[in-house]
């Protein structure tokens, strides 16, 4: 019974903060952004609007999380897949996934659709500075999305509900986090979210799905910017 009831407890507090973080990520996040940024150019406001983006989106996804977990509940990280169990198996699955994702992305990431909305930061001058702050607060934000997603609500989903249930929540709320980004991503967000809870649930780690997340995201990326035509690349330090 005591188990029962905490993790109850931990399923209520997992899913309020889940809607409270995308509806914050949603709406009040932009006007914020609008607010902070409109006095400056527009090239300086298309970065640093990203940037604020993911800085936020990792404090919402990652540190609040963190903290009321930590506060709320006798649960460690560990109970949320953040052990390393298995690298080499993890290894192997990032490899397998890489060798599928990557080929499609050098073909669809020069198709005007993906260029329409990649890469993020719209500037028109891109130097080696831009590329590589980009990276790394994309693979923050992704690092402390992942712990969001297939960490918190994939584990705590599972411990309340039972592996399938948990699996078709995340899915769903998953594909309703990428309704903003369009219909091709919020469509396709349902066989990647399959393979990323399929695999975290397999590994018992959050690993794989980070991995797998950044790889897609920065050889989106760069591809992407490769491609632009209206982005001119000044690799200077």
């Amino acid at each position: 019974m005591m188990h029962t009831h905490i993790h109850e407890t931990e399923i209520v507090i997992v899913l309020t903060y889940v809607l409270i973080g995308l509806f914050f990520n949603f709406f009040a996040s932009s006007k914020i952004f609008r607010g902070l940024l409109g006095r400056y150019p527009d090239e300086i406001a298309a970065r640093w609007r990203i940037y604020l983006q993911r800085i936020i989106g990792m404090l919402l996804f990652g540190f609040v999380p963190v903290v009321l977990i930590t506060i709320l509940l006798p649960t460690t990280l560990h109970d949320y897949g953040t052990l390393l169990a298995d690298p080499a198996e993890t290894l192997l699955w990032v490899l397998l996934f890489a060798s599928v994702v990557i080929p499609i992305i050098l073909i669809r990431g020069k198709s005007a659709s993906n260029l329409a909305a990649y890469p993020q930061i719209r500037s028109k001058k891109w130097n080696f500075n831009i590329i590589v702050l980009s990276s790394l607060t994309w693979v923050g934000y992704l690092a402390c999305y992942e712990l969001f997603f297939r960490g918190f609500l994939l584990f705590s989903s599972q411990r309340a509900f039972g592996t399938v249930p948990a699996v078709v929540i995340n899915i769903l709320i998953y594909a309703i986090a990428h309704i903003p980004k369009g219909k091709f991503e919020s469509i396709g967000a349902i066989p990647l979210g399959f393979v990323l809870c399929y695999i975290t649930i397999k590994t018992g780690s959050i690993w794989f799905a980070f991995l797998a997340h950044s790889i897609m995201a920065l050889t989106n990326e760069w591809v992407a910017l490769y491609h632009n035509r209206d982005i001119e690349l000044e690799f200077k330090f």
